[in-house]
């Protein structure tokens, strides 16, 4: 093989992965038609997206039957929920060589679980962004949030591993395994997008990310706040 081949070769691997992951950002799954922004005269629920600096959390006002709060206090008129990285969010590794792993390699997850009494709004010292969904549009985020929970034999999110990190919270062990394009704001854009937000995951890799999505719909008339 001569060296010219050998430089084509080279320059068309370089092409390919510059394709592949162009097309990775610049795709965007669809979101569920008719269920976002919700239409007039039907039940309507609110959620609040929480910009943790580099973490997103999504929270809402708990209704019956729903006992979704942390293990103390499962029926809190408040809930907030966020998924991550085990080592990281749960265990605090916050070592050069955690968030290297984090990024790299694919591992164990948590979800953190919060309740609380007071309106997200007031509960909560970083930016929250309230979204008016149809009934439906929260019926399906919610049961994405909780496929997300590790579950027993009898389809429960398994008992708590530990205390949370705020308020009356907890860590639960969760199923899809953590990595870099697929973190803590990509999850909770793959929620939103469940429930009919016109958000892409795939450019989401950050909160401001996707709390830019977020004020972008809200700000063309496409949603509500």
């Amino acid at each position: 093989m001569t060296r010219k081949q050998k430089i084509a070769i080279f320059l068309g691997i370089l092409l390919g992965i510059f394709i592949a992951i162009a097309s990775y950002f610049f795709y965007c799954p669809s979101p569920t038609a008719g269920l976002f922004p919700p239409v007039s005269n039907v039940k309507t629920r609110t959620i609040y997206f929480v910009h943790h600096d580099w973490h997103s959390g999504l929270a809402w006002a708990q209704q019956k039957p729903e006992a979704f709060g942390a293990e103390e206090w499962k029926d809190a008129p408040y809930v907030e929920v966020g998924w991550g990285d085990r080592q990281f969010y749960f265990a605090g590794d916050q070592s050069i060589l955690s968030m290297l792993r984090a990024v790299f390699i694919p591992s164990d997850s948590v979800m953190h679980v919060v309740s609380f009494a007071e309106s997200p709004t007031q509960f909560f010292k970083f930016p929250v962004l309230p979204i008016e969904l149809s009934e439906a549009g929260f019926q399906n985020l919610f049961a994405y949030v909780k496929q997300t929970f590790a579950v027993n034999e009898k389809g429960d999110r398994m008992a708590t591993i530990g205390k949370g990190q705020y308020g009356v919270s907890s860590f639960y062990a969760a199923v899809p395994r953590y990595f870099s394009l697929f973190n803590c704001n990509t999850w909770a854009s793959e929620a939103l997008r469940n429930a009919g937000l016109s958000v892409c995951p795939n450019r989401a890799l950050l909160a401001k990310n996707l709390a830019e999505q977020i004020k972008y719909l809200q700000n063309s008339g496409k949603g509500n706040s």
